[in-house]
């Protein structure tokens, strides 16, 4: 095997190695901006990307020995793959190899809010020494539902398995009967009854045209226990204005997030930035820079994915 690959985004040395011992010439451009993979993607015959570089159709146009796209983590929405396909570009994704730490950060951020965890040392900090008012939910015992019952989703069930809850698994895309053996006191669900029976929300969908928005106003107010809410997966999934209204309005107990609609938040408009600051207010509310996916071990293991995705090792 050779020809030329630009990596686009930092990667586990291994990924590098490997492609360099199997003959390919290795750009390692991990800042570098979509014009100036524009201008040098014409003999390319391999890319590594993340979620940073929007590969269009525009781009996959001029690239003329492109061969295949190895994205690190999951989702495909920056990536034009039907345009790919047409050119016999192969696309592949890595979500097993990010899938566990997914889960197991799922798990951190609803526990914290249950618990009370970041909140409580937060007032700490501040010199107040608060028990009564900071009095836990026990996470045994509960129903929750998982929305999108794929590689997060399951790993976040999985994660669960220790505080004997039922499991409300609804996904658009699937029959999650399979999974019944699998994950205990599991089943299947609607949306309905995630809405009306869980103590807990955790949305793991990919971000489509159909998932755009898919939590929304009135998604919140049909929740009726006042869920705990949570997503680790794209944040236009959820509408970060309904967040805001469904804290302000009661219709959660807490919410987690780990993603945003936008998260250059140096970029901030004057009414992005007011949204984020009445969001801070709620010491129910946490968020994580788009850290879930991003442990040490997913470092390695999406190399691997991709790698063995692409029958180079």
């Amino acid at each position: 095997m050779s020809g030329k690959i630009i990596i686009t985004a930092p990667v586990h040395s291994f990924l590098l190695e490997t492609l360099q011992q199997k003959g390919y010439q290795c750009l390692y451009e991990p800042e570098i901006t979509y014009e100036a993979l524009h201008a040098i993607v014409g003999d390319v015959v391999g890319l590594i990307v993340t979620t940073r570089l929007k590969i269009d159709a525009t781009l996959l146009e001029h690239a003329n020995q492109l061969k295949w796209i190895g994205r690190l983590g999951s989702g495909m929405e920056l990536i034009d793959v039907a345009c790919a396909e047409k050119k016999g570009i192969q696309c592949v994704s890595s979500p097993e190899g990010n899938r566990t730490t997914v889960g197991e950060h799922t798990l951190g951020l609803l526990l914290s809010l249950m618990n009370r965890i970041n909140s409580s040392y937060e007032e700490i900090k501040e010199g107040h020494w608060l028990r009564s008012s900071n009095r836990a939910d026990e996470l045994t015992g509960k129903t929750v539902g998982i929305i999108g019952f794929g590689n997060t989703g399951t790993a976040f069930a999985k994660m669960l398995q220790g505080f004997d809850v039922q499991i409300l698994a609804h996904d658009i895309y699937k029959d999650v009967s399979s999974f019944k053996n699998d994950f205990g006191q599991m089943k299947p669900a609607s949306l309905q009854e995630v809405q009306e029976q869980s103590d807990v929300i955790s949305v793991h969908l990919p971000l489509t045209s159909l998932t755009r928005h898919y939590v929304n106003d009135d998604f919140f107010k049909a929740c009726l226990k006042k869920p705990y809410f949570l997503s680790t997966c794209r944040g236009a999934v959820t509408d970060t204005f309904s967040v805001l209204h469904a804290l302000q309005n009661q219709w959660v107990k807490g919410v987690g997030l780990d993603v945003l609609e936008n998260e250059a938040i140096q970029s901030y408009t004057t009414e992005e930035q007011s949204l984020m600051n009445e969001l801070y207010k709620f010491p129910q509310f946490i968020l994580t820079p788009h850290i879930a996916g991003y442990s040490q071990e997913a470092y390695l293991k999406m190399a691997k994915v991709v790698l063995e995705k692409l029958a180079i090792i």
